[in-house]
């Protein structure tokens, strides 16, 4: 019944399509690798919205930890209906989109090119009015994606990004990883979760937690619960959660926390610690915790990369809880592929 999805189908692709991009993304790496290098730039901006605005803030911790540079999100009405002003002329502009014909990121991108910021468009359309604005593309590579709820172009943005850092900080460890990773998800496809499927079939609210680069993946969970399964999900930093948003959890209130295998692994153990003495229904991703429902997880070549390796096994789960609870996940209420905001 699952594969009867195109959610499902896509979702399933994500493996051999990483590869694929790795190889076809090598002279476009090399050449903006090489003009960043040169141009040295002060400060990344990040632009994007939806599912493509987890992959930036995935971008944000990962250019932040490894290149060392700050990187802050742009919001693209400051262009689109403001017609602001922004100096942005020591930046790398990062414009991520799987359409790349939104409006307002396409305003964006004008007025950052016009304020002198060097403008990369990661696109999954090459040929889109996005990736003729921008200096350089840097491609998904992943094919048409036809179904509302992203998942390839998600991740693929994720490992673009990925391999673009792993260039200008010429880091070998990471090239490594990258190239170990398709393996990796194609394990992680493997892998179901009854016992959350469960756990989850009559939820109507839900928190899913992580910390630091793991926020993007708790970020896309949330988006892609509420998107296929109706479900008013929120995520959210495992440290943030202590400063009010862990008040609504009650008895059974479901908590999904994400494992990261980094220095923010503790605090993420020891907030699920703190929901199940709340009374929730915790589901640990990646790392036992005693009490909580552990989600097996595959561990990332790079924990840098765990992020991707949970959404591709919770892509697959969502898809199966939204079969579980009646709904089609390839028709959410509301909502179209490709979304036009000014």
């Amino acid at each position: 019944m699952n594969a009867s999805t195109r959610m499902f189908r896509e979702a399933g692709e994500i493996s051999a399509s990483t590869r694929r991009q790795q190889s076809g993304n090598a002279a476009p790496v090399r050449e903006i690798a090489g003009k960043l290098r040169r141009k040295a730039p002060k400060f990344i901006v990040t632009c994007a919205r939806g599912s493509s605005d987890h992959a930036a803030t995935y971008a944000k911790y990962l250019f932040e930890t490894r290149i060392g540079l700050a990187v802050c999100s742009f919001a693209p009405s400051v262009a689109s209906l403001y017609a602001a002003r922004t100096d942005m002329g020591e930046a790398l502009f990062l414009v991520i989109s799987q359409s790349g014909r939104s409006p307002d990121l396409l305003s964006a991108a004008r007025a950052a090119r016009k304020s002198g910021a060097y403008v990369v468009a990661v696109v999954n359309d090459e040929e889109s009015p996005l990736a003729a604005i921008a200096e350089n593309v840097l491609p998904l590579g992943v094919g048409p994606e036809r179904s509302v709820a992203a998942t390839k172009s998600c991740i693929g943005a994720m490992t673009a990004l990925y391999h673009l850092c792993a260039a200008w900080s010429g880091d070998e460890t990471m090239v490594d990883a990258l190239a170990r990773l398709p393996q990796t998800l194609a394990e992680a496809w493997a892998i179901d979760w009854p016992q959350a499927l469960a756990s989850m079939r009559d939820a109507r609210q839900a928190l899913i937690l992580s910390r630091g680069i793991g926020l993007a993946s708790a970020q896309e969970a949330a988006l892609k619960l509420k998107e296929t399964c109706m479900i008013q999900a929120e995520g959210i930093s495992a440290a943030e959660v202590r400063h009010g948003p862990m008040t609504i959890v009650d008895q059974g209130f479901p908590v999904i926390a994400i494992a990261t295998f980094d220095v923010s692994q503790e605090s993420i153990e020891s907030i699920s610690r703190d929901f199940l003495d709340c009374g929730a229904c915790v589901l640990v991703a990646g790392e036992p915790v005693s009490g909580a429902l552990c989600l097996p997880t595959p561990r990332a070549p790079d924990s840098s990369l765990q992020p991707l390796v949970f959404l591709q096994v919770f892509y697959k789960f969502a898809n199966a809880l939204s079969r579980e609870r009646g709904l089609d996940p390839d028709r959410p209420r509301n909502l179209r592929k490709v979304t036009k905001t000014l």
